[in-house]
């Protein structure tokens, strides 16, 4: 099998119900001790890989014995929160992992696969090892906390065009100093043997890991909603949420503007929590791409972004923060799940490119966000054009249908208050594919000729800002 083009990705972990710590597989482990998991793999998951059409019946095998011996253990796609209640009762004695054709298998799909990232606990490759696939926040998580001393970076089978990096952070949550390594499509991998030689002295440092791949995010290509927020009044579709009663929206001749008072959130904590945070959604079912424009002030006032809501227990968010809050209008994609708070990734590849251009009100007026759902799994994008996206990060979030989509604003803590305003919000569906909204009466809005032409000067006036 080869390694740039896994047919199955299997997701390991220490504890039930997917706790503790995690490592990922995508190639045979004679010995898991190597991947620090010796006798201690107690649930699983496993995703078809970009290469699994080629061979639809493969399946994981987790073997008693190293060297692939002893009873066996055959998974297909799937999420397997206790392999000890199974029929062959593994409990913890788990010490070797290969793949096999075995029978036809359904289940959920990993996603994209930019870069394949293989990191070493010592110098020259050696010592337990582990595989990054995806934006990794705390790599305590995958057994190797600042303890990375060499590292092997492969292409991905979706590796872009445009070439991909991989950036290795001091800190947790991609923050502190920082080390990134380009992939051009010429190369087809680079190796670092040695971390201790580098200039930076990143050795036994690394304790965050973030992927950027350049992509299209075009699988779901028929638009089934749009809303340019021209008009002076909401669309019937819409649900405005304001459980405080002081957040503020306004549909103004082109964007809709939405206002947050300090203190206004959504998050989990003591006590209670506080889901004070405004938001406007829209119900919609099965998988999607929820996309807006925000446009971008000098002071940097904007909080929100896009949100996927079924209930105060399960819901994610892709935003734009403010300057003045302590994120520093990075991009960030996050998952709450049962009062559990969880950093999937940041957008920091787009902040460089756009600090790159030159000051905001000279050169970068806008940002586009994408927030896509297939099945439980939902990814975040963001983009400094709407052509080319970069990912924020997956994650997997149990939400049955119909869920709620739509736009949020924040203002967390005591900062100033923050205006977020929204050029437009759009729903994509995979083509043939309609969202039920669309067939409801009295979903379409006349343009007036005043409304025409107002348009018109509007996408002038971008132009002749993107010109400046």
């Amino acid at each position: 099998m080869s390694a740039s083009k896994p047919r199955l990705i299997a997701e390991v972990f220490e504890h039930l119900n997917f706790g503790g710590r995690r490592g990922y597989v995508i190639k045979p482990i004679a010995f898991t001790a190597d991947i620090g998991f010796q006798d201690n793999i107690s649930s699983v998951k496993v995703y078809k890989g970009p290469g699994f059409d080629a061979s639809p019946n493969y399946k994981l095998i987790l073997h008693e014995h190293w060297n692939f011996q002893g009873r066996q253990l055959v998974l297909g796609p799937g999420f397997y929160p206790n392999i000890h209640d199974m029929i062959y009762n593994f409990k913890d004695t788990i010490s070797s992992v290969s793949f096999g054709s075995v029978q036809r298998a359904s289940g959920p799909e990993w996603g994209t696969v930019p870069l394949i990232v293989e990191c070493y606990e010592h110098a020259e490759f050696s010592g337990r090892n582990i595989t990054v696939l995806r934006d990794v926040s705390h790599t305590g998580s995958l057994g190797l906390h600042d303890s990375i001393s060499s590292i092997r970076i492969i292409k991905g089978p979706d590796f872009p065009a445009q070439g991909a990096e991989v950036t290795f952070f001091e800190h947790v949550d991609f923050e502190g100093s920082k080390l990134t390594i380009r992939m051009e499509a010429t190369d087809r991998k680079k190796e670092i043997p040695n971390f201790h030689y580098l200039p930076q002295k990143f050795n036994d440092v690394v304790s965050s890991i973030k992927i950027e791949g350049w992509s299209s995010s075009a699988e779901f290509t028929d638009m089934v909603f749009e809303d340019e927020f021209i008009g002076n009044s909401m669309r019937p579709e819409w649900r405005w949420e304001d459980p405080q009663g002081g957040g503020h929206w306004t549909e103004r001749q082109g964007y809709l503007e939405m206002r947050a008072e300090p203190g206004q959130d959504l998050w989990h904590g003591a006590p209670g929590g506080n889901l004070n945070a405004p938001r406007l959604l829209l119900p919609v079912e099965g998988d999607f791409t929820a996309e807006c424009r925000i446009r971008l002030s000098a002071d940097k006032k904007e909080h929100g972004g896009l949100i996927v809501w079924k209930n105060p227990q399960a819901f994610v968010r892709l935003e734009k923060t403010s300057g003045p809050h302590a994120f520093r209008g990075d991009i960030r994609f996050e998952r709450h799940v049962n009062g559990v708070f969880t950093l999937v990734g940041r957008g920091k590849g787009v902040n460089q490119r756009m600090s790159q251009l030159g000051p905001i009100p000279v050169r970068f007026t806008e940002l586009y966000l994408r927030l896509e759902r297939k099945g439980h799994q939902f990814t975040g994008y963001v983009s400094d054009d709407g052509i080319r996206w970069i990912g924020c990060g997956q994650t997997n979030v149990s939400m049955g249908d119909p869920v709620e989509v739509g736009l949020h604003a924040l203002c967390p803590g005591n900062i100033p208050p923050t205006l977020t305003q929204f050029e437009y919000f759009r729903v994509f569906k995979r083509k043939g594919e309609l969202l039920e909204q669309r067939l409801l009466p009295g979903n379409t809005q006349a343009l007036t000729e005043q409304d025409f032409r107002r348009r018109q000067q509007l996408e002038r006036s971008r132009v002749m800002r993107d010109l400046r």
